[in-house]
């Protein structure tokens, strides 16, 4: 018994199980001579060789054939164990034609068997893992529904409410965390081998994830990568699945799609949910909404789309996004931007979160901006009677008013007719004002002490600045005046007059009356 036990432990070939089984049944069967301590050990050890025959024979059964030294060496080491059950399964996965689910049952059987008669070392639940992660890798969508049925598909499986019955209920064997593991395992090895989102292996990858029901979050973040990889294709963005998974900074494959569809800014909806589907910075909704608004608001003012980037620049404003103050600093600024009320909230958010390096440019642009609207809305009240309660003189009204009908055709008498009738106005209008200044004022003789601060214009000819008009004006067309009345005459002529003048400054009523001698 001993020397036959030797004779097959030392043989190094796979193809002598039938000569093992030969030499297996010339021994002794237990119980038959006399029965001592050696015999006893021989005849366990008989026992022992016969179950490693029968693992040798099962390999063998689903070709794999391996010596009987290689099992007996290998039945107390677990590493080596589970790289046989692997071997096993890989092997019958890639057999052609495909086995059929009643083979794969059967495999599982006798891996079995072959734990709990030799490789005693590894647990059971480790070949239904090892099972199951090898009909997910199997390139077979049939397969994959197979392994379904090995595993807890979902938290409730494994652990279901009390007084639910599991009568003719099959009886699953891969935990649940367990479970997600394998299926992430391999629907990760078929995304990073596809070429694009039409590859088959894109499909068994989302075969694999629709198999955990309940969808965890790491489930989710696989299934939407897998999403996100069909929208960049819309956009136009060409990349390997794989590059979108090790690509470190996501928000640079949003860029990309701006880059390649440069209009897809209007797209605001789509892009939030790529990015969203990207899980750009990470779990962080606002920083991820912030990030995507930015760029839409810069390639919105490329196109002069100053509505698109209002609208976006406002959201951005509204959430408090501190990061925003540059894009909408460029709005604020945006010369073509002709809504100045929001380029001036725009401003004021600027300078809000700026760094303080930019205050002082920013202040700058702020001052001119808040000058414009000033401007705007000067000439607003002065424009539009009967707007808001802040009224302009009368000089300036009866201004706005001669501009708005004005200066008439070239007919003399009708150019005629418009400056005798502008002339009376002005001479009403100053003799009016003459009569109330002299009413209040209580020295009636005030004018006889002014005429003692006249003097003679010094070097200059009289009548010369009348000899410069009458050449400058010598059709008439225009009305001459004097330049204070400038402003109520349209189209006037006004002429230096170098007369003597007589001034005087009513400072305790802020009056001023000038009359030519």
């Amino acid at each position: 018994m001993a020397i036959a036990l030797e004779c097959i432990y030392t043989c190094e070939r796979n193809d002598q199980l039938s000569l093992c089984y030969d030499l297996l049944e010339c021994l002794p069967e237990r119980g038959y001579g006399d029965k001592t301590e050696a015999t006893t050990k021989l005849h366990d050890m008989v026992d022992q060789l016969e179950q490693i025959l029968s693992v040798s024979e099962l390999l063998e059964k689903h070709g794999l054939e391996k010596p009987i030294s290689f099992v007996k060496n290998t039945q107390s080491s677990s590493e080596e164990a589970r790289k046989l059950m692997v071997r096993l399964t890989r092997h019958t996965g890639r057999k052609q034609p495909p086995v059929s689910e009643s083979h794969w049952r059967t495999l599982l059987q006798d891996m079995l068997t072959m734990q709990q008669n030799v490789y005693t070392c590894l647990d059971s639940d480790a070949c239904y893992e090892i099972f199951t992660e090898s009909l997910l890798c199997s390139s077979r969508l049939e397969n994959i529904h197979l392994a379904g049925q090995m595993m807890h598909c979902s938290a409730c499986s494994e652990n279901p409410p009390a007084g639910i019955a599991h009568k003719g209920k099959p009886h699953y064997r891969v935990s649940y965390e367990k479970s997600i593991d394998l299926v992430l395992a391999a629907s990760r090895e078929y995304f990073n081998s596809s070429t694009n989102l039409t590859d088959s292996c894109m499909d068994l990858a989302r075969c694999c994830l629709q198999l955990i029901t309940d969808r965890p979050p790491a489930i989710q973040e696989e299934l939407d990568l897998i999403q996100a990889v069909g929208c960049l294709e819309e956009f136009g963005v060409k990349i390997l699945p794989l590059q979108v998974r090790l690509c470190p900074d996501r928000i640079s494959l949003i860029k990309e799609c701006i880059s390649q569809s440069p209009t897809c800014y209007k797209q605001s909806t789509k892009l939030l949910g790529l990015a969203e589907l990207l899980r750009v910075a990470g779990e962080n909704p606002e920083e991820r909404r912030g990030q995507v608004l930015i760029l839409l608001v810069e390639q919105a003012l490329r196109f002069h789309d100053y509505k698109a980037a209002s609208m976006h620049c406002q959201e951005l404003m509204a959430t408090g996004y501190p990061k925003s103050w540059d894009v909408c600093s460029q709005l604020g600024q945006s010369e073509g931007y002709q809504d100045l009320a929001t380029r001036q909230e725009l401003m004021a958010f600027a300078l809000t979160h700026c760094p303080p390096s930019s205050i002082e440019l920013l202040l700058a642009a702020s001052s001119s901006l808040q000058t414009e609207i000033l401007y705007q809305r000067v000439n607003f009240q002065i424009h539009h009677e009967g707007g808001e309660n802040i009224s302009a003189s009368p000089l300036t009204s009866k201004a706005v008013q001669e501009d708005e009908v004005g200066v008439p055709g070239s007919n003399s008498a009708d150019l005629l007719r418009w400056t005798t009738a502008t002339t009376m106005k002005v001479l009403s209008n100053t003799t009016t004002t003459t009569k109330a200044v002299l009413q209040a004022v209580s020295d009636g003789q005030w004018w006889k002490k002014s005429l003692t601060y006249l003097r003679p214009l010094q070097g200059q000819k009289c009548g010369g600045a009348y000899q410069i008009g009458t050449t400058a004006n010598e059709d008439l067309e225009k009305q001459g005046c004097h330049p204070f009345y400038e402003s109520v005459i349209s189209n006037p002529f006004v002429t230096e007059v170098r007369t003597a003048l007589i001034t005087r400054t009513f400072a305790n009523i802020g009056l001023y009356d000038i009359f030519i001698i």
